[in-house]
């Protein structure tokens, strides 16, 4: 999973990229500080996930959300910031997650797992007529694709 983070305070960008790379395996493939940069790179290359904040410059997180909501792939926003006003907002483009800082490490593991399993969910999930036939289970702090069909019983 490859992912940017949108950040314009260098320890606040720090911090989460220490979390990310000892808690995920996701790949951390550029940062930005600036909203424009960030519209011209996503064109030009694929990513997954975007960290973002909300106060940036140039264009702000919840504008710059809404024009990647437009794109055809779009990646998972996870909004990380200050600003707890524009939540509603940020789930109203369809944002994976909103976490206020200053935020709690359990907290951002949490949402790294999520994130993981929904990325995994999405890419292995092999439709019959429309149904899933696969899903994401965690075990032993991994997460394992199974088969629809494999399970016999659950609590």
């Amino acid at each position: 999973m490859k992912a940017i983070i949108v950040e314009d305070e260098f320890l606040a960008r720090e911090e989460l990229k220490y979390f990310i790379k000892n808690y995920s395996s996701i790949e951390i493939v550029d940062e930005f500080e600036d909203g424009i940069e960030v519209l011209k790179f996503i064109q030009e290359n694929q990513v997954d996930a975007i960290f973002l904040d909300i106060n940036i410059p140039s264009l702000d997180g919840v504008l710059l959300a809404k024009n990647i909501s437009n794109f055809s792939k779009r990646p998972y926003i996870v909004f990380i910031t200050a600003y707890k006003e524009h939540a509603v907002e940020a789930f109203e483009i369809e944002a994976f997650d909103y976490i206020l800082k200053p935020y709690h490490e359990s907290r951002i593991i949490s949402m790294l797992k999520k994130l993981e399993s929904s990325y995994i969910q999405e890419k292995h999930n092999l439709h019959k007529n429309g149904i899933p036939n696969k899903m994401n289970l965690w075990k032993n702090e991994k997460i394992r694709v199974v088969d629809l069909d494999d399970i016999y019983y659950c609590v």
